[in-house]
């Protein structure tokens, strides 16, 4: 059998599009909570043909350059989630960091921050603050995380977590990379410990939140850094994985681009025919 292992990206309370009365997840992708369940019946079920899993963690602080609580508007107030910051508007004043004390050095690093990114074409979308670490929102979906406690007891293999985020000065969608790395911060490079983890698989499938940013980002940089050979092992799961609203488009028109790259695209379902014969239980 093929060493097949599992990459989980940000399968996390704050992207479930599951409340409670005790909790309101803070960036809800539509249809998240249900593929958590569906990749954590597949572990249940067929976990016995899943040789490794990787688990990766979106982690903030509350400041952080990409919160909306982060800035100013002219009016004094917090912009709205998911508004943009342009090199213009930043330099029109139209938004500011919140800092009660901003430093030269600090706006000169933002005002470059944010002209590397407009190179590169990307906009700079500021989020609602999640996945803060030691809250709900950080934690795995509870219902996966059962599913990966009962894998690590019946394989005796521990899940590999990663954590990534945790500098306030940049973005991280990918689990690989910053978008634009610190060079003074070693966890912003290029994770190379975790590309050879990878590299290691006969058969590796991708899953997780959200299928427009992280994980989107994080196949990009599998197919840029790996070794040519890898792109060939990838099975994306497209039921365990949705787009952030307003997304779906790109996200078709990326699994489109994945198909003619010969990248396997496949459901959780199809994929569990092929781990254990069908009908066995794990």
């Amino acid at each position: 059998m093929p060493n097949t292992q599992l990459l989980i990206i940000d399968a996390q309370n704050d992207f479930c599009d599951y409340s409670t009365e005790a909790y309101v997840p803070a960036l809800p992708v539509p249809g998240a909570y249900q593929d958590c369940l569906r990749l954590a019946q597949l572990i249940n079920q067929v976990g016995s043909g899943i040789g490794g899993v990787l688990a990766t963690l979106d982690s903030h602080h509350m400041i952080d350059l990409a919160h909306n609580t982060s800035w100013l508007t002219e009016q004094g107030t917090a912009p709205p989630p998911f508004s943009l910051v342009t090199t213009a508007n930043f330099i029109a004043r139209r938004y500011r960091l919140a800092a009660a004390e901003v430093t030269s050095e600090q706006n000169d690093y933002v005002l470059n921050y944010l002209q590397q990114l407009e190179q590169m074409q990307r906009p700079f979308i500021l989020w609602p603050p999640h996945c803060l670490i030691g809250t709900q929102g950080h934690n795995l979906n509870a219902e996966l995380a059962q599913a990966l406690s009962d894998w690590e007891t019946r394989t005796s293999k521990p899940v590999t977590f990663v954590q990534k985020g945790e500098n306030i000065w940049t973005e991280s969608f990918s689990a690989l990379k910053a978008v634009i790395p610190d060079p003074t911060d070693q966890a912003t490079q290029l994770n190379l410990a975790v590309l050879e983890m990878l590299a290691r698989s006969d058969r590796l499938l991708i899953a997780g939140q959200a299928s427009s940013h992280c994980v989107k980002e994080t196949i990009n940089d599998i197919l840029q850094f790996g070794a040519a050979g890898l792109k060939h092992k990838l099975v994306i799961l497209t039921d365990c994985m949705s787009p952030v609203s307003g997304f779906e488009a790109a996200v078709e028109q990326f699994f489109t681009e994945l198909r003619a790259q010969g990248i396997r695209l496949a459901t959780s379902a199809e994929i569990a025919l092929e781990l254990v014969p069908a009908n066995t239980q794990y």
